[in-house]
């Protein structure tokens, strides 16, 4: 079958967001009196839904007053955002080749906005959801709203719950390894394809012709 539509997480998958969201999670433990993480502690045990995460950390504080803690900082730290290597080049391939591409993201949407518009991702973006809390409750309405077959959508993220979302939605999963979660927690949910960035995914479309190699479909292939 051939791949014609592509839904991407952001951080992690396009741009690198993972110091500041780093810097502003420790600053939430700071605040909360809790003892702050490595950046591999913080790989290691950061996941979605984030509720999650800060329940196990810090479960005595409310959720929203760690979301104002959170955000206000990474507004300070969050110049250290950058387009990912391999990024740019990835989505002018899939826009040359006429694949339609959305994003489906937790990245709150003045985040989002401000982040696309220094990088001019947002031009190639036919769709855009973010501020997603469960990504896993919204791909159907996505495949839904713009008719897409789920046996032509690839959903391209860098954690487990943007496979587990992939998943959920019946599309096939890509997961790539530029973000938060390493390979082995990858792994465990059982993607498609583990790749190490966009450019090698790149070269796999590009060989198959955009066609989905069954051979790698369900077999969890690294190259």
């Amino acid at each position: 079958m051939v791949i014609r539509n592509l839904i991407f997480d952001w951080s992690g998958t396009l741009v690198d967001d993972l110091p500041a969201v780093w810097k502003a999670s420790n600053f939430v433990f700071q605040k909360a009196g809790v003892p702050e993480l490595t950046l591999d502690e913080f790989r290691a045990e950061f996941c979605l839904p984030f509720d999650r995460f800060y329940d196990r950390f810090v479960p005595h504080v409310p959720l929203p007053e760690l979301e104002v803690w959170f955000h206000n900082h990474f507004f300070q730290v969050q110049d250290s955002v950058r387009e990912l290597p391999h990024a740019r080049e990835f989505l002018e391939f899939c826009q040359s080749n006429g694949a339609r591409m959305f994003i489906l993201s937790t990245v709150r949407k003045d985040h989002f906005k401000l982040q696309a518009e220094q990088t001019g991702f947002i031009r190639y973006f036919e769709g855009i959801y973010v501020q997603v809390f469960d990504k896993r409750k919204v791909i159907l309405e996505l495949l839904d709203a713009h008719g897409l077959k789920t046996s032509e959508t690839l959903f391209i993220g860098d954690m487990q719950h943007d496979v587990e979302s992939a998943h959920h939605g019946g599309v096939h999963s890509c997961a790539v390894l530029t973000g938060y979660n390493r390979r082995e927690q990858l792994e465990a949910s059982q993607p498609d394809l583990i790749l190490r960035h966009l450019a090698e995914l790149k070269t796999e479309l590009e060989r198959n012709q955009f066609f989905w190699n069954p051979r790698s479909h369900g077999q969890n292939t690294h190259f």
